[in-house]
């Protein structure tokens, strides 16, 4: 008899160092999945029904009173299913009902609440005593609230937590690093104009009520990015999580984001009340269903944890999230590559353009004409505030003596050329400005404009 309560006692041990604490969503609203008492149960909160899935299909074999209209839709959104060994408990994001799935399999309602829409999308983590409800949304806003189911008062409650966060967060995944202590990447509260929502890391801390920042979502070449990421479910450290029909195992405390392979087809989603996958402590229990016109069959696997890994075969394709540093520096990094590109194609280029400004330059003054040359010579002379008159640019020309109609002509055709020439072979745009007198407006004068002076003086050793 001895012998024999030694050997339950290892037994019930080595069951216990196997199990996990898994957690998972439910894909439809109002209807929770799991694996209890060795077979596939469905509680639908809607119904009040109970029903256990057999070769042949579902037979509902139990009920449950249901709440009244309309809280019995508002107060059931997603289940949330969260096992370990000894306990089963069921419960919704969005709401702070909580139940228990009994030894016998019965339903029991444990909370006397009554609040919803306050807490969509918060991270839910049990500690083995303890249901957590962490940050989430509601109608007006996005908080980063740490509520706690307490038992014996059948209320939640609050943690206070510290730094806070003022914008708080929603979302996201985690992982227990000890009891009371998670490593957790959510969605920041913070509104954003980018295209896709901003993640943060913590260490969330209930035992002390502390959130401890550990960086922000890392950039992967590899794999979907984490808005991407559709979660499904937790065991141990590992978070299921599916993206275009494959699965991808995110584990935070190790911080590595893990592709597999796909399980056989129907099995690469969450269970549906047909086919998927549902975890359970001790096992993944794998579901599909075959019908035909005159029956239905239902295939249920149980196979280990160790035998899932084997199946999914993953493979690590980066970390999940990274210092804030880290991500400074990358990109300052590809910010400053472009910069110093940009340097360097910038020097090439004023370098070539000195280069090649002095025989522009020469080119420019050769192609002008012997009048121009001598009008461009004495109007680069000036001072800024010298104005050259009509008649002191005919005597430089050497044109005083012609009629008035021929001195007009010929200054207009030599200021005409130096503007084009200067267009095209030096690139400068009309650089000769018209000042009109001021005891007669009718006259012009002229002088090189102020702003271009400096990129023509050059010119004057040519010319």
């Amino acid at each position: 008899m001895r012998l024999a309560r030694i050997i339950i006692l290892l037994w019930f041990a080595v069951t216990r160092v196997g199990a996990q604490t898994i957690q998972y969503t439910c894909p439809e609203s109002g209807i929770a999945y799991l694996y209890h008492n060795d077979s596939v149960k469905q509680i639908n909160f809607y119904l009040g029904q109970i029903a256990s899935l057999h070769n042949t299909g579902w037979v509902v074999h139990n009920s449950f009173e249901v709440l009244p209209d309309p809280m019995r839709l508002l107060l059931h959104p997603t289940p949330v299913v969260t096992q370990t060994p000894d306990t089963t408990i069921i419960h919704f994001t969005g709401s702070g009902l909580v139940y228990a799935v009994r030894k016998n399999g019965s339903l029991e309602r444990l909370d006397r609440t009554f609040y919803a829409g306050y807490n969509y999308s918060a991270l839910r983590y049990f500690d083995g005593t303890k249901l957590w409800s962490l940050g989430g949304s509601g109608l007006w806003n996005i908080q980063d609230l740490a509520l706690f189911y307490e038992p014996e008062l059948r209320e939640w409650e609050r943690r206070k937590m510290t730094p806070s966060i003022p914008d708080g967060f929603v979302g996201g995944l985690y992982s227990p690093n000890e009891n009371g202590v998670i490593i957790s990447v959510v969605q920041d509260g913070t509104p954003t104009s980018k295209p896709e929502p901003t993640y943060s890391a913590y260490t969330i801390n209930l035992n002390n009520g502390t959130y401890t920042n550990l960086g922000v979502a890392a950039i992967r070449s590899k794999g979907p990015s984490l808005s991407e990421l559709s979660w499904f479910g937790l065991w141990g450290t590992q978070n299921i999580t599916f993206f275009e029909g494959r699965i991808y195992l995110a584990d935070l405390v190790a911080n590595e984001l893990q592709e597999c392979d796909a399980l056989l087809n129907v099995h690469s989603n969450p269970f549906n009340g047909t086919q998927g996958l549902i975890l359970s402590p001790h096992n993944a229990i794998l579901i599909q269903t075959a019908s035909t016109i005159t029956n239905v069959h239902v295939k249920i696997e149980k196979i280990t944890y160790d035998e899932l890994m084997t199946q999914l075969n993953p493979q690590p394709i980066g970390p999940i999230y990274e210092s804030g540093t880290m991500t400074s520096v990358r990109t300052n990094w590809k910010a400053f590559l472009l910069l110093a590109i940009s340097f360097v194609a910038l020097t090439g280029f004023i370098l070539r353009y000195q280069r090649a400004r002095p025989s522009l330059e020469r080119n420019f003054a050769q192609s002008l004409s012997p009048l121009a040359r001598l009008a461009l010579r004495h109007l680069l002379l000036q001072s800024t505030d010298s104005l050259v008159t009509p008649d002191e640019l005919n005597q430089i020309l050497g044109i005083e003596d012609k009629s008035w109609d021929n001195q007009r002509k010929i200054r207009s055709t030599v200021l005409q050329e130096l503007e084009e020439k200067g267009m095209e072979l030096l690139g400068v745009p009309s650089f000769i400005e018209r000042v009109a007198s001021e005891e007669d407006r009718r006259i012009r004068r002229y002088r090189i404009k102020l702003e271009l002076r400096d990129d023509l003086l050059p010119v004057l050793k040519h010319v």
